[in-house]
C-alpha cells in the first residue's frame, strides 16, 4: 500500500504499479515468459480518497490518495 499526499507522488506511484502489474511478454509469443510475468496485482481501481467524515475530523487528510497492490511474484535477483 502506498499513501501519496501530492499529485506528482501519486502519478509516479500509479505509473510504477501499472508497469509492474502488466505482462511484459513481447507480442506474438504463445506463452508468457516467467521473467516477464506481472509482479503485482492491483487491489484498488484508481486511488482511494478519504471520506467526508475523515476530512471533517482531519482536514490535512484531504489530499491523501491510497493505492494498493498485492505481490504475486518475487523479483528476479
Amino acid at each position: 500500500m502506498v499513501l501519496a499526499y501530492h499529485s506528482l507522488e501519486d502519478r509516479i506511484v500509479k505509473q510504477e504499479l501499472v508497469r509492474r502489474a502488466a505482462d511484459q511478454t513481447p507480442p506474438g509469443l504463445p506463452v508468457t515468459a516467467d521473467a516477464a510475468a506481472p509482479r503485482f496485482r492491483l487491489l484498488t481501481r484508481g486511488a482511494e480518497r478519504p471520506g467526508s467524515d475523515e476530512i471533517a475530523s482531519n482536514p490535512r487528510a484531504n489530499p491523501a490518495r491510497l493505492r494498493a497492490a498485492e505481490r504475486v511474484r518475487q523479483e528476479a535477483a
